[in-house]
């Protein structure tokens, strides 16, 4: 291959892959996501709660005593936003932060009472939205649907089973020895 043919290969630009805004997977979320958090927005607002405090609410009743990053990866909210809301729940007496026994440089994360109460209040809004969302979906396409989402999550994130097996792991174990101690009461 003669020099002006390499050079003219190496110009040459891949071809343009075809794209329609509407039929664009990632544009369908940021419309399906956006439009659920600003109805939810203002179904939060008479609670006092933004969307993002309900991210860390859910997290936290789920995940108690995890630690800030993990709470950053699980809610997916910005580092800042995420600090700022967290210290706002810290403040009004919904969250709280101590320190770890077996590693102090690690902070754990959990609900108050309040923080539970909160929870509580806001989960019927937060499911309204989301059967709305999911209206017209049998539990079969829900459940087809969950797959293929948490499909695409892994494709995106190769960690996200280990993450969430050493999670549901620790899960177990806390609730193995809750289970003992009432059946040896």
């Amino acid at each position: 291959m003669s020099h002006r043919a390499v050079r003219n290969v190496a110009r040459a630009s891949p071809p343009t892959p075809s794209f329609e805004l509407e039929g664009h997977v990632f544009y369908l979320f940021t419309q399906i996501l956006g439009r659920r958090n600003l109805a939810l927005a203002e179904k939060l607002k008479p609670l006092g709660v933004s969307v993002p405090q309900w991210r860390i609410l859910a997290v936290l009743q789920e995940r108690a005593g995890c630690t800030m990053n993990e709470l950053a990866d699980v809610t997916t909210i910005e580092r800042t936003t995420l600090t700022r809301a967290l210290d706002r729940m810290v403040e009004t007496g919904l969250a709280a932060r101590r320190g770890d026994a077996q590693d102090r440089r690690s902070v754990r994360l959990s609900l108050t009472a309040a923080g539970k109460d909160l929870f509580r209040r806001v989960l019927p809004r937060v499911v309204e939205q989301n059967e709305r969302a999911m209206r017209g979906f049998s539990a079969g396409e829900r459940a087809d649907f969950r797959a293929e989402l948490h499909r695409m999550v892994r494709n995106l994130d190769p960690d996200y089973d280990h993450r969430n097996a050493t999670w549901l792991a620790g899960r177990a174990a806390i609730t193995d020895n809750r289970r003992n101690r009432r059946e040896a009461s």
